[in-house]
């Protein structure tokens, strides 16, 4: 069975068509908050960015999601892994620290940042508890959508 896809432009032609509008109405025709569970932890996965570089989504549309799975009655959190190379991902501290350079601190997304290091296999062992997993990935990963989404209950 083929996937549904979803799709905005995400140019603002005119107020009431803006980005930040685009991105709810992407959350609600995908049909998101009917996956939630009332209390559900729900790990929002995004891409914190690397220092120096602005390949990553906006914090402003990720505050968008955050406020939908809360307004489903869920409870959301950010999350995103460390890596393996050296860099700003490489260890917690100096990855907190990017992520909250970048935007991404609880003033700005209204939501608290959660790091978890992947295995070599790639196991999120650090999200067993999570109910709900939202992903979201930053454009430079999917240049197509500018953004990709999935919900998927445990």
């Amino acid at each position: 069975m083929a996937s549904n896809v979803y799709f905005a432009d995400l140019r603002a032609k005119t107020p009431q068509k803006n980005t930040i509008n685009k991105v709810q109405n992407l959350f609600d025709a995908a049909g998101f908050a009917e996956l939630l569970k009332a209390n559900a932890l729900t790990a929002i996965k995004v891409h914190f960015g690397e220092f120096g570089n602005d390949g990553y989504i906006s914090p402003v549309f990720v505050r968008q999601v955050v406020e939908k799975v809360r307004a489903a009655g869920a409870k959301p959190f950010l999350t995103d892994t460390n890596t393996f190379y050296s860099g700003s991902r490489h260890n917690a501290v100096d990855h907190l620290i990017t992520a909250i350079e970048h935007g991404f601190a609880f003033s700005g997304t209204h939501s608290y940042n959660y790091f978890i290091r992947t295995e070599e296999s790639g196991s999120l062992r650090g999200l067993y508890r999570t109910e709900a997993f939202q992903i979201r990935e930053d454009r430079m990963r999917d240049s197509c959508s500018g953004f990709d989404a999935c919900s998927v209950p445990f």
